[in-house]
């Protein structure tokens, strides 16, 4: 897929709750071109009062948004989502469908500034159930006493289980009804001197504002590193990642661009090698700021972590080196789709002279990807599972 065609948003009509509307969608979203089932069914059966304050966590493109948004004339619903092409879509379906009571936002969590500030949170179920955990806790303390939390998903993606644990932390919870392979529930936050919270809610990274803590075997030797739920292989260095960083031997001085950094291990470790600009790009928001807090407590003052679909952040920039573990999946489904878009991009980001390097599992067809927009494609490494590629211009 050509960089164009990547970056082109469309639109199709879906109907919710027996009304239709218009959701603008684009490639790399998960399920760019449907609404999820689950969210089909929330809208029959999600019904919020019309003045309510509501969030809706996990909010895909913004189909179900609209339909919620239909019921709070008198209301506020704002929508959010870790995924910063979400957000974006989710805006542009809003505004497709003259939605005005409603807001996008960006924030990886509302906490503390909108403790007990919800009157409904509905809780679409993310593949990471440590994440869904984490939202489920947010959740709690973002609502007031008497507010209700909706639980939406798939069976495949674990709805049952995380029911399971609102019913633990908020005493209860009841299925609404089910139907196309999902499931919806309700439960109400009671008196916060209730029952105690489940272990679980403590752990770090899914109590609200702590980290994940993980130790990854970098260039130089073992570095402690700070991650969150949701994130790509959030709870330990991935092994691909790791056969990448085994390779790497950079000349200080160079500028490194870090294409899909999730925590931020390969720009980390660009850095700490001593390179010259490290600019580190994730669509994830839960990733950036994973980056950020690592390379603050780290104090690499060389690298910057942002926002970014696909290499969109780094236009107008030049680089020596480009490095990336990308991403191959959309849900459980492999797509390259992100990782094309990258490749294509990376090619008017580098220097006559530059490179790029990602690996892939040997059974993706990345070098015949590269051979489309660089002259010189080799394999630097390979094992059973993994390949280190390398594009150059010359």
């Amino acid at each position: 897929m050509g960089t164009d065609a990547y970056t082109a948003t469309f639109r199709f009509t879906a109907s919710l709750a027996g009304a239709p509307l218009t959701v603008v969608s684009k490639p790399g979203l998960e399920q760019a071109e449907r609404v999820p089932d689950a969210a089909v069914l929330a809208a029959e059966l999600i019904w919020p009062a019309p003045d309510e304050r509501v969030l809706l966590l996990g909010c895909g493109h913004g189909a179900l948004g609209v339909a919620l948004a239909r019921q709070l004339p008198h209301g506020r619903l704002t929508l959010s989502d870790p995924s910063l092409i979400a957000l974006r879509m989710a805006a542009l379906t809003l505004a497709a469908n003259g939605v005005t009571q409603a807001q996008v936002s960006e924030q990886v969590s509302q906490l503390p500034a909108a403790a007990a500030a919800y009157d409904r949170v509905v809780l679409m179920v993310p593949q990471s159930r440590a994440l869904g955990r984490r939202w489920l806790v947010e959740a709690h303390a973002l609502l007031r006493p008497g507010g209700v939390l909706n639980v939406a998903g798939a069976n495949v993606l674990g709805v049952q289980p995380l029911i399971g644990d609102a019913a633990q932390l908020f005493g209860a919870a009841h299925t609404l009804g089910y139907g196309r392979g999902c499931r919806v529930a309700e439960a109400c936050r009671v008196d916060p001197h209730g029952a105690a919270a489940p272990p679980w809610a403590s752990a770090p990274g899914i109590a609200p504002g702590s980290w994940h803590h993980l130790v990854a075997d970098l260039p130089g030797g073992p570095l402690e590193l700070l991650s969150l739920p949701g994130v790509f292989s959030y709870d330990r260095l991935d092994a691909g990642t790791a056969f990448l960083l085994q390779q790497l031997a950079l000349q200080p001085g160079l500028r490194v661009l870090d294409a899909g950094c999730g925590y931020g291990p390969i720009g980390v470790a660009a850095a700490r090698l001593g390179a010259a600009q490290v600019l580190m790009l994730d669509a994830n928001l839960l990733a950036v700021a994973a980056a950020r807090a690592n390379l603050a407590r780290l104090g690499l003052q060389a690298a910057t972590a942002a926002p970014s679909d696909a290499l969109e952040a780094a236009m107008g920039q030049r680089f020596d080196l480009v490095l990336s573990n990308p991403p191959f999946h959309s849900g459980k489904a492999v797509d390259t789709t992100v990782a094309d878009a990258c490749i294509a991009q990376a090619r008017d980001l580098l220097v006559p002279e530059g490179r790029i390097i990602l690996v892939a599992s040997s059974f993706l067809p990345f070098e015949r990807h590269m051979a489309a927009h660089f002259a010189r494609v080799r394999i630097v490494a390979a094992n059973r599972s993994f390949r280190v590629i390398e594009g150059r211009h010359l």
